[in-house]
């Protein structure tokens, strides 16, 4: 959908989601916490913040071979092999893009949850929309630029 309708955005995975797949490999292959598997992990999560996704790939199929490792290992080659566009870290950096969905999460939860959430609240679709662009301009400061808009509109909530 995003390439259809958004056939110019910048698609990035979340790098820290995407690195979660690693700790179930390192955990089977050389048992939770231990140093061989903090080093691994290291060393492979290195490759995924430079975006070198191949190599990281090619760690995880080294563990094909554990029998306990290999649906952990398959799970990750699939995810790695379908997402390596957007997964190239080091570029996506370079460029000033967030790796990380925290930020668009915090954002979510600022403009929409703390307002539209509250207790007995009812919502048309209008006054979601309007009360969102709303609260999104005031707290990125950019009220005085929507505000001869706000007050010219009547959307009831």
């Amino acid at each position: 959908m995003v390439e259809k309708y958004f056939p110019q955005a910048v698609q990035i995975v979340d790098w820290y989601h995407a690195s979660q797949y690693l700790t179930p490999i390192a955990e089977v292959a050389f048992g939770a916490g231990t140093s061989q598997a903090k080093e691994w992990l290291t060393q492979v999560r290195t490759d995924l913040w430079e975006g070198r996704i191949q190599e990281v790939i090619q760690a995880c199929r080294t563990f094909l071979r554990y029998t306990r490792a290999r649906p952990f290992v398959e799970k990750a080659i699939t995810y790695y092999t379908n997402n390596e566009k957007r997964m190239d870290y080091a570029r996506f950096r370079q460029q000033g893009y967030l790796i990380g969905s925290g930020t668009i999460e915090s954002a979510c939860k600022q403009i929409a949850a703390a307002r539209l959430k509250c207790s007995g609240a009812r919502w048309t679709l209008a006054g979601v929309i309007a009360t969102a662009k709303a609260r999104a301009a005031w707290l990125s400061k950019t009220w005085n630029i929507l505000k001869p808009i706000y007050l010219n509109l009547s959307i009831s909530a």
